[in-house]
């Protein structure tokens, strides 16, 4: 069996496309992206985009399902994607998360890569100019709008914002007043924005980022991610903004019906976790 995400999110109490520089619209009477994003076959993983018939891309369809369920009982629009540390998992389930959520045609949905020290999401989407304004540009330079920057991906309604190509340092992009206004301003064009972070325990651009997000969404790989570093990152990231934890690669999870999905509060795991340990 292929390796695939199977996300299981146990959860806690918790506008228009931008236009071109043309204004053009496209057949549903919605305004273009100001870039076509050229890509060569994107990582087999991203089921939401590649397969999406599948019961691995149904987990991230229930996901989706439940962060919009969150969504009725507060405001919840910017959603960030991390991990406690590295090869958890956690671009693969942002992609597959966002494309899940912009299966709707009507949809307005943007991916954005906002890990500043490890960007992979233009990799995996097999998006070819690397040299492509992104995030970081668009921080650094005031007059960047998101609607110059942003890149459509073909055969979807999903935009994607790369990291972009200035080198400044992690820290000194986050803590900018220009990272909030980008946020803002994709806030008044997107229902949903999904952010791919740097794992919680390498480094600390979640914690200085959260005050311009409305949630996290951690990924936890099952038989990889230990205890102890579920426990550090909980304690990073604290109860007040985490959605729920996202089991990985836990095939366990699967039945004959497809998928199950437990829910449990995400603050008892947390006091679970440090009674364990």
């Amino acid at each position: 069996m292929k390796e695939h995400t199977n996300p299981v999110l146990r959860t806690s109490p918790l506008e228009s496309h931008p236009l071109s520089k043309s204004g053009r619209t496209d057949p549903r009477g919605e305004p273009v992206a100001h870039k076509i994003a050229a890509r060569v076959k994107p990582d087999e993983r991203l089921v939401s985009l590649v397969s999406p018939a599948t019961i691995e891309a149904e987990q991230y369809r229930t996901l989706g399902l439940m962060l919009e369920q969150r969504r009725h009982s507060g405001h919840l629009q910017v959603v960030a994607v991390s991990s406690p540390t590295m090869g958890d998992g956690k671009t693969v389930t942002s992609i597959n998360l966002a494309a899940a959520l912009a299966q709707s045609p009507q949809s307005r949905v943007l991916l954005v890569d906002a890990d500043f020290r490890k960007p992979s999401v233009q990799a995996q989407l097999g998006m070819r100019d690397n040299n492509a304004l992104g995030f970081r540009d668009a921080i650094l330079n005031p007059d960047l709008a998101l609607k110059d920057i942003v890149q459509r991906l073909p055969g979807t309604t999903l935009s994607v914002l790369t990291v972009g190509r200035s080198q400044v340092m992690p820290h000194e992009v986050i803590k900018s007043t220009r990272f909030a206004e980008v946020l803002d301003e994709a806030r008044r064009d997107y229902e949903w924005i999904i952010l791919d972070t740097a794992p919680l325990v390498l480094a600390p651009d979640c914690l200085m980022m959260g005050r311009s997000v409305d949630g996290f969404v951690i990924i936890v790989c099952a038989h990889k991610t230990s205890r102890k570093e579920i426990g550090e990152a909980l304690d990073i990231l604290g109860p007040s903004k985490l959605l729920g934890l996202v089991f990985n690669h836990d095939d366990s999870l699967l039945d004959s019906y497809g998928y199950r999905t437990y829910l449990s509060a995400a603050q008892a795991q947390q006091e679970e976790l440090h009674q364990r340990s």
